[in-house]
Parts: C-alpha cells; structure tokens; sequence
C-alpha cells in the first residue's frame, strides 16, 4: 500500500500540514522537526505525488519534446542538445511522437496541452496551425519551435537556403553539370534546401530538371538502392546528386552506386547533409554541410526555460544557425 502524508504525520506526531511544509522547505518549520519528518520519510520510503503537487504549484518541471519520430538523426541530435542543457536544472523531459501522422499532430499537442503534462514544448520540425499557437500563448504556455517558422513564437533553425546552395555549388565547381537532388518532403527545412539547390543552378545557368528531383520518404540507410535506379531511370543518368535528406540516405546512395560499378567521384559526385560521425568513415569520405543540430536543441531549451522562468516573453522570433560545407572525397 501506498505510503501516505497522513502515515509520515502519525508516525511522527505531527500534523499532514506539518509534513507537506517540510516536503516543500518551509523556513516555518523547526530544524528538529524536519530531521524527524525526513526520518521518517526516509523510513517509510514515502515519495511525494508529483500530479497532485503541480496541480496545487500550477508547475510540472516538465518539459515535453514532439517530434513525428525519434529515430531520425536531426530529432536525435536535437534531443542530445536538449539534455545537455536540461542536465543542470530541475527539468524532467518527456517525448511524444506523432508517428509520422499528421492527424495525429494537434491531438497529441492538444492532450498534452489541456492535461498540463508540462510547463512548454519543444516541437520538431512540425507545423502548428495559428489556432493552437494563439491557444497556448492566451494559456501561458511557452513554446519553441525548431525548424518550422510559426507567428507568436520562438524558432531555432539552420540557414538551409544557403547550406543548400553551398553545396549545389561545390559540385557545380567541380564540373557537374546533370545534378540531382534526393529531398525530403512536406515539412519547411526541406523546401527551403530545394529553394537553394534551385537558385544555385539558376545562379551557374544550369536548366532545372524536374526529372532530376526524387523524394525520399523515411531517410534511411536501406533507401538508398532504390532511390538511386528510380533517379537514373527517371532522369536518364545524372553526375552530381545533392541529397539534402541527410548524410545516412547519401551514405546509403553511395553503397548502392557501388555495387552498380558507379565511381565515385569520378563517375558520380554525391554530397549530404548534416555531417554525421559515419560520413567520415565512408569510402570515399562523403562531402557534406554540418548543421549543428545539438547546439540548435541546446539553443531551444534555454529559450524555453527562460519562457517558462519569465526572463523572455513568448513572441514570434528566429535564432538562426549558419552552415559550413566539409570537403572531403565524395566530390
């Protein structure tokens, strides 16, 4: 059975009132008393109802994290930062997937929202409607967007425009002239890479080939085989491939061209994006754009812990991230 505040009372011989005030530090309580209540706490093993208490303080000390998956490196990497941060404060971090669905988006937000599992939200790469933005800041509510530019709030993001055209250029620079570019969809960092990459061709004179642009759907390892026949089916061979859908897909394109005798660089010329640990070790060593993306999950997390302690208001804003192109041999 549950040990209550009414046992540790009886125990001691003391009021519940007393008990709570020393759970909650009350400089009106005697030093012997407390020695004896967390005696007796200890004892016991009592440990406090969290639920009630931040009905009462109107505060959780959590902060909820959604993302439409965790297995994606960037929502990874965000959350990496995130705990960096979250290390030296009272914070607990709770993460809610919305499993790739988006009818499942304002659901999980809203329940989390009107059950008040958490103090603020950090929302990865989703879009939320102006509803339920205005909803959470007429709550007081705090709320930090990473990627996704939405009106009354805060947003970390990284410049991708640019780290898209950096690397559309550099192949560009290297004589490639029938350049592809794998991309994701749907949400806006991969719009705003397909923005860059067809800017740099306009900017080169380079003619945009729509038979040269290829979704990818999951961003996977195991993508990139089929990915990479449908692209050269589709658009009757290419030099250069741009996969702004992250190092692990380029990775996974590279084994594939491989296999299919395709050299690279020499045949075929392929740079990623987001520089991971694993692009180094490939051979070749694959080109790429670092994104900080911990640091950016860091950045979120502050932002809203001052939110959240009232040293900033919730207002619409954009922390920006610049790139930086790594040169290696995939190019």
């Amino acid at each position: 059975m549950r040990v209550t505040i009414k046992d540790i009372a009886k125990k001691v011989g003391v009021t519940p009132a007393t008990v709570s005030m020393v759970i909650n530090d009350s400089p009106k309580i005697s030093i012997k008393t407390k020695e004896l209540v967390l005696q007796a706490i200890k004892e016991m093993n009592y440990h406090p109802n969290y639920i009630g208490r931040s009905l009462v303080k109107g505060k959780t000390n959590n902060i909820a994290v959604v993302a439409s998956f965790f297995a994606s490196l960037f929502a990874l990497e965000s959350v990496r930062g995130i705990e960096n941060n979250l290390r030296r404060t009272g914070y607990n971090l709770i993460l809610y997937s919305t499993r790739g669905v988006e009818e499942n988006e304002r659901d999980v937000l809203r329940r989390v929202f009107y059950e008040r599992r958490a103090d603020g939200f950090i929302i990865i790469s989703l879009k939320l409607d102006d509803e339920l933005v205005s909803e959470f800041e007429r709550e007081g509510i705090p709320v930090v967007f990473i990627e996704e530019i939405v009106k009354g709030a805060p947003t970390v993001k990284f410049n991708n425009i640019k780290g898209a055209f950096m690397a559309t250029e550099h192949l560009i620079k290297n004589k490639r002239k029938k350049i592809a570019i794998i991309k994701g969809s749907k949400v806006l960092n991969a719009e705003e890479r397909f923005k860059g990459y067809k800017d740099a061709l306009e900017h080169y004179g380079i003619a945009y080939d729509e038979k040269r642009v290829i979704d990818v759907a999951d961003y996977t390892f195991e993508e990139g085989a089929p990915l990479l026949k449908t692209l050269m089916k589709k658009s009757g061979g290419v030099d250069g491939i741009f996969c702004s859908a992250g190092d692990i897909t380029a990775i996974g394109v590279m084994d594939a061209a491989k296999k299919m005798g395709i050299k690279i660089p020499q045949d075929l010329s392929i740079i990623g994006y987001d520089d991971v640990y694993l692009s180094n070790l490939t051979n070749p060593a694959l080109t790429t754009v670092r994104q900080p993306i911990a640091q950016m999950g860091m950045q979120a997390f502050d932002q809203l812990t001052d939110m959240i302690e009232g040293r900033a208001p919730m207002e619409s804003k954009i922390i920006s991230f610049e790139p930086e192109l790594i040169v290696r041999d995939s190019v």
